[in-house]
């Protein structure tokens, strides 16, 4: 009987032991599988704020962009607008250019662009011409200011400043 009690007692024994060791197995198993689970989640919730930052950088762009395309959009349509205003004023520039009095004296003084006669009919003066010039000049300079226009305005200072003052000079200096 004694023998039966020390070999159950062995058997309880290494029973136990076997169950601490298997308990402690577990244990670290699980201790293990937690740390991963909360870098794990550490991981995500940085990479979160990552997102989270990056998006509101991207939203904030966004919207920084879609303004400055409307801006330039109204830009665009309000220089449109003042070009056809622009094109409008040229246009009765060349109306009033083409009609009756400038054109009858564009024929009498360049007669199909060939010079006929003495001298140099292109360096006679004529008043006519200088009133109509000054007439162009004026509606490009009211039409600038109007549309406020630098490039009628510019337009307007040419006109009105006869380019071939020096040229003209020159040849007469040459005759002469």
């Amino acid at each position: 009987e004694e023998m039966n009690g020390k070999h159950a007692y062995e058997m309880l024994m290494q029973d136990l032991t076997a169950q601490v060791d298997q308990a402690t197995t577990d244990r670290e198993e699980k201790s293990a599988t937690k740390a991963k689970k909360l870098q794990a989640r550490a991981d995500a919730t940085g990479n979160l704020q990552d997102t989270t930052t990056t998006m509101e950088a991207d939203v904030k762009y966004l919207s920084d962009l879609t303004a400055t395309c409307e801006q330039k959009a109204s830009d665009f349509e309000s220089r449109q607008q003042l070009r056809s205003e622009e094109v409008e004023a040229i246009n009765k520039a060349i109306e009033i250019i083409s009609s009756g009095a400038v054109s009858g004296n564009a024929e009498k003084h360049l007669p199909s662009l060939a010079q006929q006669g003495p001298a140099l009919a292109m360096l006679r003066s004529d008043t006519q011409n200088k009133l109509m010039q000054g007439r162009v000049a004026q509606f490009l300079s009211t039409k600038a200011r109007e549309l406020n226009s630098r490039v009628l305005s510019a337009l307007a200072v040419r006109v009105e400043a006869d380019p071939f003052v020096k040229v003209k000079k020159m040849i007469k200096d040459l005759i002469v």
